[in-house]
């Protein structure tokens, strides 16, 4: 028998936000390395004889439907492409491994098999980076249940460059937020990468936010 978890099927249409203090759950990209196109194309499905190219992947995001032992994710290496306006406003995240290294937490739990990608590559090389992969959408996707109490899109002052899982704080003094470079204790992380005053970043908040003046 196949349970299945209730607030799991519940789905956040508008992907740029959630209701704050709401359930967070919400469609992501996930970062699965370099996409392989199979060189041969025809395949059976009992009888029939497709011509379709088959795709392998660096590192597989599967989905084991377990809620005793969950899928945790975290958020996918930083890159400079992984930007709010490329990747559409979602965050972009990849399977948490035995051990976490680093300060990026788990962020939240798998809770879907991943479709896609959106766009399928013609060959190996046309996704063999980070750049291509973005730039063509050649990502899978899946839904995520995010830790926190809300996700918002938020405008960053860009003096440091942000990068995936930095913490971030509101500035009074111009309206913007941006990267805390000495204690690290606002509870809000940014889920994209952005380097220009002006640009807007997906930040998870796991409690009020620190301001400064």
């Amino acid at each position: 028998m196949t349970v299945y978890d209730a607030m799991a099927l519940k789905l956040v249409t508008n992907q740029a936000q959630t209701a704050v203090n709401g359930p967070i759950i919400m469609d992501c990209w996930f970062e699965e390395g370099n996409i392989t196109v199979a060189s041969a194309k025809t395949y059976s499905t009992g009888g029939v004889m497709l011509d379709r190219p088959l795709y392998s992947f660096g590192t597989v995001a599967s989905f084991a439907d377990d809620p005793q032992d969950p899928d945790w994710v975290t958020l996918a290496p930083n890159s400079a492409e992984y930007t709010y306006a490329k990747l559409q406003g979602k965050p972009i995240l990849k399977l948490a491994s035995a051990v976490i290294t680093g300060t990026v937490p788990i962020v939240g739990a798998l809770g879907s098999d991943l479709k896609g990608p959106v766009v399928l590559p013609a060959n190996s090389a046309a996704a063999d980076s980070v750049a291509e992969r973005v730039a063509g959408l050649y990502l899978r996707h899946g839904q995520v249940t995010l830790f926190g109490f809300a996700y918002y899109p938020v405008e960053i002052e860009g003096t440091a460059d942000i990068a995936l899982g930095d913490h971030l704080v509101y500035d009074n003094s111009d309206g913007y937020w941006k990267k805390e470079t000495s204690t690290t204790v606002s509870p809000v992380i940014s889920c994209h990468a952005a380097t220009d005053t002006g640009e807007y970043v997906g930040a998870l908040f796991y409690g009020p936010p620190v301001a400064q003046a």
